[in-house]
């Protein structure tokens, strides 16, 4: 496990205040997820972007497969 962090105060965009002693957590008011250091700020954007371009891809490649199995041969047999 994790051993807990020192107590630090964190404050949201919106105004609200808590004493923190986790990597991140979620405001109540806003709803918005607050990070203890910037560092961590950082990280969790990298991996969001990571995981949206992975979702970008496979919904491109199941789409290039539907065209090319389904698509392309339905085409071709209505020709003749």
């Amino acid at each position: 496990m994790n051993s807990p962090l020192p107590p630090k105060e964190i404050t949201c965009e919106c105004g609200n205040r808590f004493m923190s002693q986790q990597r991140s957590n979620w405001c109540r008011l806003c709803g918005k997820q607050l990070f203890y250091d910037s560092k961590d700020k950082n990280k969790g954007r990298t991996n969001q972007i990571f995981f949206m371009s992975v979702i970008v891809i496979v919904i491109g490649l199941i789409a290039y497969l539907f065209i090319e199995m389904i698509i392309t041969p339905v085409v071709n047999l209505l020709k003749l």
